[in-house]
């Protein structure tokens, strides 16, 4: 059956993503070389994150958009650590019966889905 085994997402601020992405989702990063360029690669439930800088600054313009979604604990906490590294909130918190779901941009701008931990597929 096919899975998703990473996801991988270009960078502008491998400083602040790897920090955004530690402290809001637990993730342990590792230095990887990927062909020349140091990235980070960190495990968050059986799929790999791949943060990977981007080569020049003019590279950074138009280039992919990614949206992972994940399902956490608390997200209005994981709101206040993307905020506090220069994310921002993209759509208010959404309520439907008992599951909250809400969207952030992450330091990068990349918008990720956050999902209250009862979410249903």
């Amino acid at each position: 059956m096919p899975h998703i085994s990473s996801i991988a997402i270009r960078v502008s601020d491998l400083d602040a993503m790897v920090s955004f992405y530690s402290e809001a989702f637990n993730i342990q990063f590792r230095e990887v070389n990927t062909f020349g360029i140091p990235s980070r690669f960190g495990e968050l439930g059986g799929v790999l994150l791949k943060l990977v800088p981007i080569r020049e600054s003019e590279d950074f313009e138009n280039y992919p958009v990614h949206q992972p979604g994940f399902v956490v604990q608390d997200i209005e906490a994981v709101i206040a650590i993307a905020i506090k590294h220069g994310g921002r909130l993209e759509s208010g918190l959404i309520q439907n019966g008992g599951e909250l779901q809400a969207a952030v941009r992450d330091p990068d701008g990349n918008t990720i889905e956050l999902y209250s931990e009862y979410w249903k597929n």
